[in-house]
C-alpha cells in the first residue's frame, strides 16, 4: 500500500493505492499558509485517507510526494515554490517522515502527473505527449519514447514559466510574463476582475469583490455568463501561444490537460486548438489529439504514489 500526495498551491490531493493500480481511497484538503499550518494538513490528509480506506496506519509502505515549485530529489528537498512561498529551501522529505513517521519519496508535481496518466490515465495510449497541468500555477510534463523526461535535476518541463510577453504581467517566481501568469486558475480570477466594467450586468461583479474562485467562473460560463466565457476564450488564446511552441519543441502525438481547471476545458480547449493550429509549424501541428486527464485533480497524486512504489 502506497499513500500518493500531491500538494499544490490551494490543495493537498491525496490518494491510497496498491500496487496493481487499484485506488483504494482519495481526499482533498487545503493546503493552508504557512509551514505549520501545511505540515498539519499533510497528516490530516494522511489520516483520512487510512480512515476511508479501512487500512491500518502500519500497512503501508511509503508515501510519494508530488510537490509544486523547483525539487531537488537527491536531497528530498523544494528548491523554491512560487505559489507555497514558505517553501524556501524546505526539506519536505526530512520533515513528513519526523512527522508521519513513513518513508518519504518526492517528485516534481507536474513530473508526478505525467507519471501518473501514464501508468492509469490516457497518456499509456500514446509514446510522444506532453501535458500541462492547470492549477494555482501551471505546471508541465513530457514523455519523449515512452519515457517521462525530467531534467538534470527532477525539475525540468516548467511550462509555466515560459515566457509569452516580457513585459507582461509579474510572475511570483519574479520574471514577467510568465504562461501561468495568462493560463492558470489564478489568472480566470485576475482577468474576471480587470474585465467587470466592461461587463457590468456580469453575475461574477458581486462575487468579484469578494473571495472568487475559478470554480465560481465555471459556474457562471455553464449558465452562459459573458464575463466568464470571455475570460475562458482568452485564458485559451493565451494558452494556445504557449501550447504552439511547446508542439513545435516536442512534435507531441497527443496534448493531455490535467489540474483542476481542466473541467472547464469545454470553454476554453477550442481556442488552444485554434491557436495551435495557427502559430505553429507545418508538419508539427497536425493529427495532435487533445484531452484531459483521466483521473483528473487526482492524477499527480497517482503518479507520486507510483514513484514511491518504484523508488521503495
Amino acid at each position: 500500500m502506497i499513500i500518493g500526495l500531491d500538494i499544490g498551491g490551494t490543495n493537498i490531493k491525496g490518494v491510497i493505492i496498491n500496487n496493481d493500480g487499484t485506488i483504494l481511497a482519495k481526499t482533498s484538503v487545503t493546503t493552508g499558509a504557512g509551514i505549520d499550518a501545511t505540515e498539519n494538513n499533510i497528516c490530516h490528509c494522511i489520516e483520512t485517507l487510512l480512515e476511508l480506506s479501512h487500512i491500518n496506519k502500519k500497512e503501508v509502505d511509503a508515501v510519494g510526494i508530488g510537490s509544486a515549485g523547483a525539487i531537488d530529489k537527491q536531497k528530498g528537498m523544494v528548491i523554491t515554490s512560487p505559489n507555497i512561498p514558505a517553501w524556501k529551501h524546505y526539506p519536505i522529505v526530512q520533515r513528513v517522515e519526523k512527522i508521519t513517521g513513513y518513508t518519504v519519496f518526492l517528485e516534481n508535481d507536474a513530473n508526478a502527473a505525467v507519471v501518473g496518466e501514464l501508468w492509469l490515465g490516457n497518456g499509456k495510449n500514446y509514446k510522444n505527449w506532453i501535458m500541462l497541468t492547470l492549477g494555482t500555477g501551471i505546471g508541465g510534463g513530457a514523455v519523449i519514447n515512452g519515457m517521462p523526461y525530467t531534467g538534470n535535476n527532477g525539475s525540468a518541463m516548467e511550462f509555466g514559466h515560459i515566457t509569452i510577453d516580457y513585459n507582461g504581467l509579474q510572475c511570483k517566481c519574479g520574471r514577467k510574463g510568465c504562461l501561468e501568469c495568462y493560463g492558470s486558475a489564478t489568472a480566470v480570477v485576475h482577468f474576471v476582475k480587470s474585465h467587470c466594467t466592461s461587463y457590468p450586468d456580469s453575475s461574477l461583479n458581486p462575487i468579484a469583490q469578494h473571495t472568487m474562485t475559478a470554480r465560481h467562473v465555471y459556474d457562471e460560463a455553464k449558465k452562459g455568463d459573458p464575463l466568464a466565457l470571455y475570460v475562458f476564450n482568452l485564458i485559451g488564446t493565451y494558452l494556445g501561444i504557449g501550447i504552439a511552441d511547446l508542439v513545435n519543441i516536442f512534435n507531441p502525438e497527443a496534448v493531455i490537460l490535467g489540474g483542476g481547471l481542466s473541467s472547464a476545458s469545454q470553454y476554453f480547449l477550442p481556442q488552444i486548438i485554434h491557436q495551435v493550429q495557427k502559430l505553429s509549424l507545418e508538419g508539427m501541428k497536425e493529427n495532435i489529439r487533445y484531452m484531459t486527464t483521466k483521473h483528473g485533480d487526482y492524477t499527480a497524486a497517482i503518479g507520486a504514489a507510483k514513484y514511491a512504489l518504484e523508488t521503495i
